[in-house]
Order: structure tokens, then C-alpha cells, then sequence
């Protein structure tokens, strides 16, 4: 790259006009590339986000977003090689290989969870979410509306775990519908420049939906309250454009991952040198030494019974001494440098603060002056262990040192732990090492409240050694989306939402719906069956059937006992499967699979001699043109004696659209 690194507005690659400001690798201090030193206007790109973006995203709906996530993902990963090839920031190979797993591992993960879960919670277009509810308070129906929000995602991100942190936000932005544009860090701006290059490659994805802009520009600029702002950074600078934000007189929303300091718990059943110790001491070691602590989710503060931190600290200073600095790119188990020699200025003011709470039991300030007198332009720094005298020392919990520094920190009890944590802040990812279930309870409660995973471990050998993957990705869609109650008459609704609403009025057709093809239904299309009478050889029968010989539906002496029902009645089952017989016609026609049955509810009971009348609506109909069929919802009610309400419940059928040639 002879110049700068370019950015990328309105479709079109953009070379900056100005030398630019060189960025040095973090091994040997020489010139790896430049990032221009001038802001560049944003309001194009705001503009053409706008204007092309956000129509094209919105008019994928929910389901075409997640296709083109899922290509995006798969075109990516021919080039994984490229991009662990570009990330200079001092670790090791293997670091930065499941960087890059990682993040294409989530825009799959991400595809994946908004195809399964929003699948038939959509209008038919795929543009909206639909919640059907019923306020009882004011007697009228009413629905939720979701739609994606008419704004912009501008994506500001710093250099730790570039290739996640990137295309984790990017995924998110672009399944809720919103066109980014991303600053990323000058630390990493020619590998985030060489992401988007091969994003806008592929296919899949319409215009307008990603642009970059690099070096010192603001690209809060012009952004509204339907905009969002995504930060993730260090704390300073989390506080600054907070300010700035503040200031604005419509801000846009904020997003702020910065200043995360996730902790690690031993359990105070743990045995010095027991297995559980060891698994304890590895694991605070490595995370420790991976990307050299330079990670959002490395521990930064390790909670330990009072009476082991002497041990564990020498345990793990052991383990951390036996790392060898050098460059991870031509030597297995060496620890790098930290990304630039002015990061390592940060990390060491920040330790000369935790230095005021704690006594250091690894990497003193000699051998850190060692290590950097030894390897001259690279920003070389040994591993740094603490160790605290009481948990509630308040830069304990709000100082990050973002390196390969972290900070053992006794407690005696678990309240200990749960007070200490409400010094720092809340969103917190961390585990916790024990092998007694009770004490794994008690700590994983008392974390509850500051963290958004716990992971509990223990030494057994079929144990995961990592946690499961992040929360459901269609939670934080969610909260972007923006909801709307309507209400109104039921037919209103039902045209609204694609969703029948009841009191709406029912199609007048003599045919069972049953026997349509999936292009002649109508929402509100409606079956009665019966009545058909429940006979006491019915209920005998599905018992032998079943082996469901439970007494209320077999034994007349012991049932006349029973506090409620005071006799025989029909199990429930047989009641949702005697009212399906009615519905269902027997000649062969549209209706291919029952794909499921749902929210069934026995209302009453059901005796021998009750005469049984079913009634099926069509409540949403979901085609898919390509594959010539349909899914068919249906409520379905079981009315007994007197027309009262025994049972209801929903079911899915999958329909044959009409053939081509009718």
C-alpha cells in the first residue's frame, strides 16, 4: 500500500490526499503502513446510507438479510488466511487465526439464530415482527409491530480482537437493517480496510450497506435520534464521546463496550494443588498471555479465597515467568509485544494506579525496564501479576490495565465478591473453578446481578474447556428494532399484521379449508367438526394404546375419590387427538406434513357421554414461492358439554400451493 489507507464512501474506493501519519509493526518498530492525519467529510456517506442503504436492507426483510449474511460468511472464509496475514498487533499466529474464525463464526451463528427464531413471526413481506397481544384492560385487540429502525449503525472500534469485533457489530447492524459505516482504530485500520474490500466483493449484499473512513475523523457527525452509535475503546475515550454525544441536541443512540473488567472466582472448596487449582492457574495464565492480554474479554481481576492467594499467586507467577519474550511469528509459546510502544505508556500508568491497591508478585517495575531496554523498538512488556490486601480498593474495579496484567484479589465470603463487583461495572463475562454444585450456586448468584455470563467449570475431563457461544444474537436485534402498538377494529389488525384477529370476519366458503391449496386460503378460513361423542372404550382404548393407565382414566373407584374431578375423565391427549380426527379429511389433497402442535391448554375436563364439536381458523399463512408450499397456522378450539371451552391449541400444517399448470 503506497499511500495511506483509502476510505470507502458512496461505492467508491478514496485515497487520502495527504502523506499520512506512519503506523509501526509491533515486533521491530518498522513501517507497516500509513493512515492519513486529515478528517474527512462524512456527510456523503451519511447520505448515501440514506438514500441507498437503508431502502436496499429494508427491502430484503428479515429472512433476505440473513441469506445474504449467511453467502457473506461463506465468501469470507476463503480469505482467512489474507486476514490473519494483517493483524500486526504482536500476538501469536494462533491468536490471531481464532480472531478470524471467530467473527465469521458469529455472522454465521447470527444468520442462523434470526432465520430460526423470527421464522413465522413476520409479516408476509419479511419486513416487520409481529407480537399479537390482547390489552384486557380496554377490551380491544391490539398487535406489536417491529420494524427496522430508518437510521444509520456508525461503528467506531478499537484495535483489540479486530476481525471479531468488526464483523460481530457488522452482522448485527445488518440483520436489524442498518447500513454501517465504520472508523476503525489507525491500529488496525489497513486490516479493517482490507475486510471491507472483501466485503464489498460479495454478491450478496446490496449497495450502500457498509462504507469506511479512516484516521481522525468524527463520524458522528450528522447522525440523528434513529441512529446509532457503536463504541468500543477504552474508557477515556468512552468518556468523551459520551460528552460529545450529550451535547448534540438529537443525539443518536449509544452503544459503549469500553472499560470491561471480567473477573475469574476460585471456589473456596478448592485444594492448593488439587486439579481444580491447576485448571484455575492454566487458565488465568493463558488468558493472560493471549494477544497478550490485549483482549475485551482477558481477566482482569482474579477473586480467590484469602487463604490461597499466596499460593495461587506463586503458582501462576511460576507459570508466567516460564513465557519467553519474543516474536510469536517465528516461536511457539513466546509472549509478544503490546500493539505500539505508546499503548505500553497506557498499560504502565495504569498499573502505577493498581500499584497503590496491591503488591506485585510477577513482573516488576526492573524487569519491565529490562524488557524494554532488551527488545529497542518493540513494545515488549512481561507479564504483570498482582496481588491485593481486601477486595474493595475501588481501582481494583475501574482500572484497566489493558495488557497481560491482572490482579488476585481475596475475599472470605461470597458477599464479598457480590460487593466488590458493584464497584466496578455490569455486562461482565466471567467463570468460575470449582467442584462442589453448592458453592457454584451460591457464587454464580451472587454474580448474577453485574454479569451477562457466568461459566461454571470444574476439573472432570469431559468438561467444555470453553463457554458456550454469546447470548442470542436476535435479543440485542431486538432492542433496535423499533416496536409500535396498534390497535384498532379486528379486521384493521388482521390486515395489519397478516395475523387473523378474532372477531374479525371469517371468509363464507362451503369447502374445508383443509382441502385448499396454500394461494386459495384466506386468513380466517374456518372448519366445525362434530359433535362426536367421547365414549368410556375411547378413553380404555387410548389407555392400551398409550400405556397411560394413570387411575383418573382407568380406575372408577379410585377416580370417584379424586378432590377435583370426582370421576372418569379422558386424558387430554386423546382429546386433542380425537378433535385433529375430525378436522383432518381422509382423501389425499394439499395438506403434505402436521409440522407441530402448540401452547395446548385442557381447560376442563372431558367424561364419558361428552359430546366433543371442534373448530379450526386459519390464523397466518407463510408462503414460500419457490418451493411450491406453505405453512398453514391454525388455532384450534374443543368445545365439550354445553359448548364449554375443554381445550385449544395451534397447529402447523405445511400446504401445496396449486401446481403451475392449473
Amino acid at each position: 500500500m503506497t499511500g495511506p489507507v483509502p476510505h470507502y464512501q458512496c461505492g467508491e474506493w478514496r485515497t487520502p490526499t495527504d502523506a499520512g501519519t506512519p503506523r509501526r509493526h509491533a515486533v521491530h518498530g518498522e513501517e507497516a503502513y500509513r493512515v492519513t492525519a486529515v478528517p474527512v467529510d462524512t456527510a456523503p456517506a451519511v447520505a448515501y446510507a440514506r438514500a441507498v442503504g437503508i431502502p436496499a436492507l429494508h427491502g430484503l426483510g428479515f429472512a433476505g438479510r440473513a441469506r445474504a449474511l449467511v453467502l457473506l460468511a461463506r465468501h469470507l472464509g476463503t480469505y482467512q488466511a489474507e486476514f490473519v496475514a494483517l493483524i500486526r498487533l504482536g500476538g501469536a499466529p494462533a491468536d490471531a487465526e481464532r480472531d478470524v474464525r471467530a467473527g465469521i463464526d458469529s455472522m454465521r451463528r447470527q444468520a442462523d439464530s434470526v432465520t430460526r427464531r423470527f421464522a413465522g413471526e413476520t409479516t408476509n413481506d419479511g419486513r416487520l415482527l409481529v407480537d399479537p397481544a390482547h390489552h384486557a384492560a380496554s377490551g380491544s385487540p391490539s398487535a406489536l409491530l417491529a420494524a427496522a429502525p430508518p437510521g444509520i449503525a456508525v461503528h467506531i472500534t478499537g484495535f483489540a480482537d479486530p476481525v471479531t469485533t468488526m464483523l460481530d457489530a457488522f452482522a448485527s447492524a445488518l440483520l436489524t437493517g442498518m447500513p454501517v459505516i465504520v472508523r476503525p482504530s489507525r491500529r488496525t485500520a489497513e486490516l479493517t480496510a482490507h475486510l471491507v474490500r472483501r466485503i464489498s466483493e460479495c454478491a450478496s449484499l446490496p449497495p450502500g450497506c457498509l462504507q469506511l473512513v479512516t484516521g481522525p475523523t468524527d463520524p458522528t457527525h450528522h447522525l440523528g435520534p434513529h441512529d446509532l452509535v457503536r463504541f468500543t475503546g477504552t474508557a477515556a475515550t468512552a468518556r468523551r464521546l459520551r460528552t460529545r454525544l450529550a451535547s448534540m441536541p438529537a443525539p443518536p443512540r449509544a452503544e459503549f463496550a469500553a472499560g470491561v473488567l471480567d473477573c475469574a472466582v476460585l471456589g473456596p472448596d478448592v485444594a492448593a494443588g488439587g486439579p481444580a487449582f491447576r485448571l484455575f492457574v492454566d487458565r488465568l495464565a493463558a488468558g493472560m498471555s493471549t494477544h497478550n492480554g490485549q483482549t475485551r474479554r482477558a481477566v482482569r481481576r482474579a477473586f480467590v479465597p484469602a487463604a490461597l492467594r499466596d499460593a495461587v499467586g506463586e503458582a501462576a507467577s511460576e507459570a508466567l515467568r516460564a513465557l519467553r519474550l519474543g516474536d510469536p511469528a517465528h516461536a511457539d509459546g513466546v509472549l509478544g509485544p503490546l500493539v505500539d510502544a505508546a499503548h505500553r505508556r497506557r498499560v504502565l500508568s495504569a498499573l502505577a494506579q493498581l500499584r497503590a491497591s496491591a503488591r506485585t508478585m510477577c513482573g516488576t517495575p526492573k524487569e519491565i525496564v529490562v524488557a524494554a531496554d532488551e527488545f529497542g523498538p518493540g513494545a515488549y512488556m512481561p507479564p504483570v501479576l498482582l496481588a491485593a490486601d481486601e477486595p474493595y480498593a475501588r481501582d481494583l474495579h475501574r482500572v484497566e490495565a489493558f495488557g497481560p496484567v491482572a490482579t488476585l484479589i481475596p475475599y472470605r465470603t461470597t458477599d464479598d465478591i457480590a460487593a466488590a463487583l458493584t464497584l466496578g461495572g455490569s455486562g461482565l463475562r466471567s467463570w468460575i473453578v470449582t467442584e462442589d454444585p453448592g458453592h457454584a450456586r451460591e457464587l454464580a448468584r451472587a454474580m448474577a446481578p453485574t454479569h451477562e455470563h457466568v461459566h461454571l467449570l470444574n476439573p472432570e475431563p469431559a468438561h467444555p474447556a470453553e463457554p458456550p457461544p454469546a447470548p442470542d444474537a436476535t435479543d440485542r436485534i431486538r432492542t433496535r428494532l423499533t416496536a409500535t402498538t396498534v390497535s384498532g377494529t379486528p379486521a384493521h389488525l388482521t390486515a395489519a399484521t397478516d395475523r387473523w384477529t378474532p372477531g374479525a370476519p371469517h371468509p363464507t366458503r362451503g369447502t374445508n379449508p383443509l382441502s385448499l391449496y396454500l394461494s386459495d386460503l384466506r386468513l380466517g378460513d374456518t372448519v366445525t367438526a362434530g359433535p362426536r361423542t367421547v365414549t368410556r372404550e375411547d378413553i380404555a382404548a387410548f389407555a392400551e394404546l398409550t400405556g397411560d393407565h394413570y387411575y383418573l382414566h382407568t380406575d372408577e373407584a379410585a377416580a370417584a375419590r379424586h378432590p377435583l374431578y370426582r370421576g372418569i375423565v379422558a386424558h387430554g391427549h386423546l382429546v386433542a387427538a380425537v378433535a385433529t380426527g375430525m378436522l383432518v379429511p381422509p382423501e389425499p389433497g394439499p395438506v403434505l406434513a402436521n409440522l407441530g402442535l402448540d401452547n395446548l391448554r385442557f381447560l376442563a375436563p372431558v367424561r364419558p357421554g361428552d359430546p366433543l364439536t371442534v373448530t379450526m381458523t386459519a390464523t397466518r399463512i407463510t408462503a414460500h414461492p419457490r418451493a411450491g408450499r406453505g405453512e398453514v397456522r391454525w388455532h384450534v378450539t374443543v368445545a365439550g358439554r354445553g359448548d364449554r371451552p375443554v381445550a385449544r391449541f395451534d397447529l402447523t400444517t405445511l400446504t401445496a400451493d396449486r401446481p403451475a399448470s392449473d
